[in-house]
């Protein structure tokens, strides 16, 4: 038996065994993190192999379901899109639609996309999934929304709601609320966060009608000169970024609202999270 094959096997072993956890375990570790019914809870996932959860990703979906229960809302990233900036996808000129657009935000993402009582917003960049209390509400108007992540975008009313933003086997660094970060600090940027000019797209409604829509893009010299990292490190000293295992995946937590308080505590203390263009030539 080659190494690599024999490797596989004691991982599916351990999987089954000393790594296992079911729906019930997963719920009770989120009520643990602070995730209760009536919570809002903006979810982010990467399904791996042999990651200990004895089910499938529907079986996810149905417990973060019975998490927040029908009074609290459940919320995902669905982008359309994968390895690309938003940019390089709104340039293939391909219409958003709202029902047949699959998710590229992972495996649960998609399965959750189509569970019942989902609803999606209508951005042509970043268009989230909601299920349970006012999720229609949640995601209403997100196509008139030139930045997607500003004021008038679903991102500001998870800080509104209190959410509890969680990665399941996914890094800080797939966190699109950080986004909404950004877009309230931007004036302390020496460069533009958006490119100057919105990019025109067409989403298509539940209803198979084609909205023409308008947004506005990150900058490429922003992603360009983005250092995450720095902010990282200063929400886990600050005590608001967490993370543990629940048998082989990694669970990472914050609070919305910590979130944004501690990034423009770190931005106020006259650090950055990203670098001026200056240093990053240096």
């Amino acid at each position: 038996m080659k190494l690599s094959t024999l490797k596989d096997w004691a991982k599916a072993q351990a999987a089954r065994t000393i790594w296992a956890y079911g729906p019930d375990e997963l719920v009770t570790r989120l009520r643990k993190i602070g995730v209760t019914p009536g919570s809002t809870l903006m979810f982010h996932s990467s399904w791996r192999p042999h990651n200990g959860f004895q089910g499938k990703p529907a079986d996810v979906v149905r417990a973060l379901k019975a998490a927040v229960g029908e009074g609290g809302l459940l919320v995902m990233p669905s982008m359309p899109y994968h390895n690309m900036s938003s940019a390089q996808w709104l340039a293939k000129g391909k219409p958003m639609n709202v029902l047949r657009s699959p998710s590229m935000m992972g495996l649960v993402s998609e399965v959750f996309r189509r569970s019942e009582g989902v609803q999606r917003s209508l951005s042509l960049s970043h268009p989230l999934l909601a299920w349970g209390r006012d999720a229609a509400a949640f995601v209403e108007g997100h196509e008139r929304a030139e930045r997607s992540f500003g004021d008038a975008s679903p991102f500001a009313r998870l800080l509104a709601r209190d959410a509890l933003i969680l990665g399941f086997d996914a890094p800080f660094a797939t966190f699109t609320y950080t986004h909404f970060v950004e877009d309230q600090l931007a004036d302390t940027l020496p460069f533009p966060l958006y490119e100057p000019q919105p990019v025109a797209g067409v989403v298509i409604d539940r209803n198979g009608q084609p909205l023409d829509c308008a947004v506005r893009v990150l900058a490429a010299e922003a992603n360009r000169l983005r250092r995450e990292a720095r902010l990282v490190e200063h929400l886990e000293k600050r005590g608001v970024l967490h993370a543990e295992r629940i048998g082989r995946t990694v669970l990472t937590w914050i609070r919305a609202a910590d979130h944004s308080s501690e990034s423009a505590r770190f931005v106020a203390s006259g650090k950055h999270f990203f670098d001026t263009p200056q240093a990053a030539v240096a």
